[in-house]
């Protein structure tokens, strides 16, 4: 079983207000002996929750960035299609393939069977 970690790193503000607009996050695993990692920046858009900066949690910072974010597109016929993206299973998917590709390069020094 993969155990995952999720941490916040940094954050960026914006003047006076100390509005977070940027967040430097990390993702480890663990599986076993086994571990891999990935982080990344999230950009914030403001919303209707604020929470002063003195009381924001690293929690409640990791929520905000594993919020849905709905991306809309539109292709030359100006026919728009949404996309979801979701950040924590994004980042979750991805260390747990490096794990995974560790587990298939991993070597093992078997009993002899004559032995």
């Amino acid at each position: 079983m993969i155990t995952f970690k999720w941490s916040v790193e940094k954050v960026i503000t914006t003047g006076d207000t100390n509005v977070v607009t940027q967040v430097y996050w990390r993702c480890n695993a663990n599986q076993d002996e086994l571990t891999a990692s990935c982080s990344g920046i999230h950009s914030l858009v403001s919303g209707d929750t604020f929470i002063p900066y003195g009381l924001l949690t690293e929690q409640q910072v990791l929520d905000w960035c594993f919020a849905p974010e709905i991306i809309t597109l539109t292709n030359k016929d100006n026919i728009e299609q949404s996309i979801t993206k979701h950040l924590k299973d994004e980042g979750e998917a991805q260390v747990t393939e490096q794990i995974e590709r560790q587990l298939a390069q991993k070597q093992f020094e078997p009993a002899l069977p004559w032995a």
